[in-house]
């Protein structure tokens, strides 16, 4: 029994003194501040590293040009169609429906200006002949001393009762006219409405998102599906107003794309003619070579020579100082008072294995997070 007693009383002091030894390392480390770095500067050559994304060349979103529900999904993100196959389709029971009643409607007002038709020749070669039938020809008969003996006394105009019948005869057939072009303009716009109802592929590509599922109900400007052509691929930039004179005038443009290890030539596609009124940018597009490893959305880089900056002092920075938030590059700047701010800035190239240069965004003599936590 004392052997045992002993036994627990040894075991718990080695419980305790463990215990004793980690807790206070615990403590040191949970209390230790976090790395602090005071930005220096260093010269640099004159190049300037513009970060943008690979964008495709040719891209659309497709909506919806009517309500109703949707039946009919081609394929998902990734898919890849020809040009003319239908990517979506809306149901048409209803339109199909009216469309029967439109060739009713159509059937109808041809018959009646086939009859229309039929009745103005009849009036012009056969006047009053419905009258004549019935009375053996008397009214014509009679005609033949009547009409002279009304006009003599004021009492009708026979030749002007004739012009009168002809023209409300060929107002009929006008109306049949009528009737039968506003049939087939119904049926026309619901042809319309049936092409309106599926979305084609305007060109050869994939479907990059979709935004509905079968079963859904759409109205006229939902979208439907994001549609792109992969093979033909852009790197978009927002360019600095002072280096738009460099990229203008051509040349040799180097762009790296993240995670290759080489940089890839790329060529001047298109500038946009209005810079951005906030940042002082202007959206340029470089188009990469075919059949690049890159795909839609991934950061890249455009290398551009800064004659102006050659061998000007820049803020230097660690590259584990630099947090990305999405494919924009930032930093935690600490105050004077030991708060943290995020500060988005604008990396140019590299200095060193393990720092970098920083166009805009913090100064020599600012202090940042040299590790922050990600």
């Amino acid at each position: 029994m004392q052997k045992l007693q002993k036994t627990l009383a040894y075991t718990t002091l080695t419980i305790i003194g463990i215990c004793l030894v980690h807790v206070p390392a615990l403590a040191e480390d949970a209390s230790q501040p976090p790395a602090i770095y005071t930005v220096t500067s260093g010269d640099v050559s004159g190049t300037v590293r513009l970060g943008g994304s690979v964008v495709p060349e040719q891209i659309v979103n497709l909506t919806a040009q009517m309500p109703g529900e949707v039946n009919f999904v081609a394929g998902s993100e990734g898919d890849a169609f020809n040009q003319g196959d239908a990517l979506i389709g809306l149901d048409t029971t209803a339109l199909l429906a009216k469309r029967e009643q439109a060739l009713s409607q159509l059937a109808s007002a041809e018959a009646g200006y086939r009859n229309a038709l039929v009745q103005y020749q009849q009036e012009l070669r056969n006047p009053n002949s419905q009258a004549n039938i019935m009375l053996g020809g008397a009214p014509d008969l009679f005609g033949v001393f009547s009409d002279p003996a009304r006009s003599m006394f004021g009492q009708g105009d026979p030749d002007l009762e004739r012009r009168s019948s002809l023209y409300a005869h060929s107002i009929q057939v006008e109306t049949a006219v009528n009737a039968v072009n506003q049939a087939n303009a119904a049926i026309r716009e619901l042809d319309e409405s049936l092409q309106n109802a599926v979305s084609y592929a305007p060109f050869n590509g994939v479907i990059l998102k979709r935004m509905v599922e079968q079963g859904d109900i759409v109205q006229p400007g939902m979208p439907l599906v994001s549609y792109a052509d992969i093979t033909r691929l852009q790197v978009q930039v927002e360019v600095p107003t002072r280096l738009l004179r460099t990229v203008k005038s051509g040349g040799r443009i180097q762009a790296k794309l993240d995670g290759a290890d080489r940089p890839v030539p790329v060529s001047v596609d298109r500038i946009f003619p209005m810079a951005d009124a906030g940042g002082h940018t202007t959206t340029v597009k470089f188009n990469l070579p075919y059949g690049i490893g890159a795909h839609s959305g991934m950061y890249a880089e455009i290398i551009l020579p800064d004659r102006a900056n050659r061998g000007t002092p820049l803020p230097v920075v660690p590259e584990s100082a630099i947090v990305w938030r999405g494919s924009l590059p930032a930093v935690f700047k600490v105050a004077e008072d030991g708060t943290t701010k995020l500060r988005l800035i604008r990396v140019g190239e590299r200095v060193s294995e393990n720092t970098l240069s920083v166009i805009s965004g913090i100064r020599v003599g600012d202090r940042i997070l040299a590790e922050p936590k990600r």
